[in-house]
């Protein structure tokens, strides 16, 4: 059985900062963004739409159109692992909206 690592809340937030300074006034953005831990670094690489208001610019939602998370473990030599992650996108809408 593999193990699974738990998304903290701050790592929710600095993505969510990452995303929001990215947007600026666009409705599309694709990129990586990640949250480093003690642990390793946690990574999302996605492609998302942006919902406006079409009165007043403000985002109303946000909607991947494809997204993968992972966490990334150095081990001993320099050598990275990949490992799966329990990251749920809605948590990162609550961040964002």
């Amino acid at each position: 059985m593999k193990s699974i690592y738990t998304i903290t809340k701050g790592c929710y937030r600095d993505i969510a900062e990452q995303i929001a300074q990215r947007i600026g006034s666009g409705c599309y953005l694709n990129g990586v963004f990640y949250s480093d831990s003690p642990r390793g670094r946690d990574c999302l690489e996605a492609s998302l739409i942006i919902y406006r208001d079409s009165k007043s610019g403000l985002i109303v939602d946000i909607e991947p159109i494809w997204w993968d998370s992972y966490t990334i473990i150095e081990q001993e030599e320099g050598e990275q692992k990949l490992m799966i992650n329990d990251f749920d996108f809605s948590r990162l809408k609550e961040e964002l909206l």
